[in-house]
């Protein structure tokens, strides 16, 4: 059948209208009190991190500690740090999310309501209001774009089944944070189809945080790519996004992309690619097992007979390698639902989020 490219915006729009619906979901939490924070603070955690979050680099307690106490006053560090992890390392220690053992635990002194506070006075110890929170930080999906600025290595496989020969594609992403808001992006692209193996674009990018809000849960950025082929017979792309995070609940969050794939020699070539995944947080504790839902649209600008749009549907699991979880996996099968010429694409992606640490802390 016939579908034109609004038919298929409007068919999406109304998909992700019912993701949204999840946003009634009610929220349980503990109302903070950040002046009992404060003297909390003061009384249990100065010591180390000191009066206003930054260690005494003379202080005999801070040279004792290797590595240092972390200093919370730093903006960047405060403000990518999720409030949610720092009330489990206050709980439960250094050593519970693969950090410093030197980090005691405090759940047998402070109640979670005490505990509650002083993390978000501690919040307080940083001028973060031009940094996207790192509560928007969320799992890396498949094929959806994510929306937070991170310090990440990604490498990524897909195997593709089809009738005679396979195909395999894999992606080498570094993603390095630049200031308050921003993320620079390079990506190496090889494919591998048997006889062949070669490199086919090298892709430079920018992505930017343009608006967020802790009390509405959402952030959204802004990005682009420039991609380089190999190929003399191929074009380069100009690649822009929009990406969206939006958590609906204390258990489940939702991540949507929209990116225009635009080739330099003839844009009306290109495509508009939609992704939306929604992940089930059942378990505070990032060294789990979290699983996802990725729905993916890509529509023709130049629409011709038979059914161009393709959709796919792609569930997906995450599994937290380390402690943190800032080593994880994810494994995923993506079922096309339209006239696509394979049965099915098998993917791994492995992620390192290489500013919480060394690949190898924490396992």
């Amino acid at each position: 059948m016939e579908m034109s490219c609004w038919t298929t915006v409007r068919v999406w729009v109304l998909l992700s209208l019912g993701l949204f619906i999840q946003l009634i979901c009610s929220r349980s939490e503990a109302v903070a009190d950040v002046a009992a924070g404060k003297r909390i603070f003061e009384t249990v955690c100065a010591a180390c991190h000191g009066p206003n979050g930054r260690p005494d680099p003379d202080s005999p307690i801070v040279q004792a500690f290797d590595p240092r106490p972390a200093d919370l006053s730093d903006p960047l560090f405060n403000s990518r740090e999720p409030a949610l992890d720092w009330k489990l390392v206050v709980k439960h220690g250094g050593h519970a999310l693969g950090l410093s053992p030197q980090m005691p635990p405090q759940g047998g002194i402070l109640s979670d309501d005490e505990i509650e506070s002083v993390v978000a006075y501690i919040k307080t110890l940083a001028a973060t209001s031009d940094y996207p929170p790192g509560e928007f930080n969320l799992m890396l999906p498949i094929r959806t774009k994510k929306a937070y600025p991170e310090d990440e290595l990604v490498w990524s496989s897909r195997l593709t089944q089809r009738d005679g020969q396979d195909l395999i594609r894999n992606v080498f992403e570094f993603e390095k944070r630049i200031g308050h808001r921003g993320q620079a992006i390079v990506e190496l692209v090889q494919e591998d189809n048997g006889p062949e193996t070669e490199l086919e674009e090298i892709e430079l990018g920018y992505k930017h945080a343009l608006a967020w809000s802790l009390e509405k849960r959402y952030l959204l950025s802004g990005a682009v790519t420039v991609a380089f082929v190999t190929d003399d017979g191929a074009s380069n792309e100009i690649i822009p996004y929009l990406a969206y995070a939006q958590q609906l609940s204390p258990r489940t969050t939702l991540q949507a992309s929209g990116r225009a794939v635009l080739p330099v020699d003839d844009v009306e070539e290109g495509a508009l690619e939609l992704a939306g995944i929604v992940h089930y947080v059942w378990s505070e504790w990032p060294r789990r097992v979290f699983p996802a839902l990725e729905l993916t649209a890509t529509v023709p600008f130049e629409s011709g007979p038979g059914d161009d749009v393709e959709f796919t549907v792609l569930p997906q699991v995450r599994i937290g390698l380390t402690h943190g979880g800032h080593v994880a996996l994810n494994l995923g099968v993506e079922l096309p639902l339209s006239n696509q010429d394979y049965d099915y694409r098998a993917h791994l992606t492995l992620l390192w989020d290489f500013a919480d640490g060394s690949f190898f802390q924490g396992w």
